[in-house]
C-alpha cells in the first residue's frame, strides 16, 4: 500500500464485498438472499474466477478457477471465506500491476 493512504477493511460478509463494483453478487428472487459472489480476474491471458456459495447454515465455500479449473477450494464461515476471497482478488490484482 502506498505510503499515506488508509487502508481499506477488510470484507466479512458478501455485502461487503458487493460494495465492490467488481464483484457480482447474486440473489434469490423471492427472499432476496446471496447466491454467489464472484469475481473474475484477467492477467497475462489466464482468467481467474473467485466464487463464492452458501452450503448450510454457518457454512460457505469458496472455489478458485483458473483457465476454467478449480484449483482451490476451501470452507469456513462467511466472515472467514471473504476475507479469504478479498486477500486472493488483493494478491491477483498487484501481480496484474505493471
Amino acid at each position: 500500500m502506498p505510503h499515506g493512504q488508509p487502508e481499506k477493511p477488510v470484507p466479512r460478509s458478501v455485502a461487503e464485498l458487493g460494495a465492490d463494483p467488481a464483484w457480482t453478487v447474486t440473489r434469490t428472487g423471492t427472499t432476496g438472499r446471496w447466491l454467489t459472489a464472484e469475481r473474475v480476474v484477467e492477467h497475462d491471458g489466464h482468467r481467474r474466477l473467485i466464487g463464492l456459495t452458501p452450503i448450510r447454515p454457518g457454512t460457505v465455500a469458496l472455489m478458485l478457477w483458473a483457465d476454467g479449473e478449480v484449483v482451490e477450494h476451501v470452507r469456513g464461515t462467511e466472515a472467514e471465506v471473504c476475507a479469504t476471497a478479498h486477500r486472493w482478488a488483493t494478491d491477483f490484482v498487484a501481480d496484474a500491476q505493471p
